[in-house]
């Protein structure tokens, strides 16, 4: 069991490890396509992941999820002092800022936790409580 101040430390690591997720993607999408498309989103959707399951909770996945998001829709909005901006009106760009959104909220929305869960899609449990 996780202390109290263990659980705030995790979800203030998350947050921050979010927003890293969110700046480094919003990067390497564009830099190499379509590989880094791919690995910037499979990198979200893997922190949001281990956040779901480390903390085993729906807050564990949206903390990381949200910090994404706030981070990559600042990034998107505001230019940088050379008057560039980091995404471009590219397909690539759109496919990041909106597969990323999907997944995060995707994630965000399991039941992480519990052992009421149903884990096949008839609705059964797995014996044992799904553990």
């Amino acid at each position: 069991m996780i202390s109290k101040v263990g659980r705030i430390a995790a979800y203030v690591l998350l947050f921050a490890l979010g927003i890293a997720a969110g700046v480094l993607g919003a990067f390497a999408q564009a830099a190499y396509v379509p590989g880094g498309l791919i690995i910037a989103l499979a990198g979200a959707a893997g922190l949001f992941v281990a956040g779901g399951l480390l903390m085993d909770t729906r807050a564990g996945a949206a903390v990381p999820a949200a910090a994404w998001l706030v981070t990559v829709f600042y990034i998107a909005a505001a230019p940088r002092p050379e008057g560039d901006w980091v995404f471009t009106g590219g397909f690539t760009s759109y496919l990041y800022l909106l597969g990323g959104s999907i997944v995060g909220a995707m994630v965000a929305m399991q039941p992480w936790g519990g052992a009421s869960r149903p884990l096949l899609l008839s609705g059964e449990r797995l014996p044992g409580g799904g553990k």
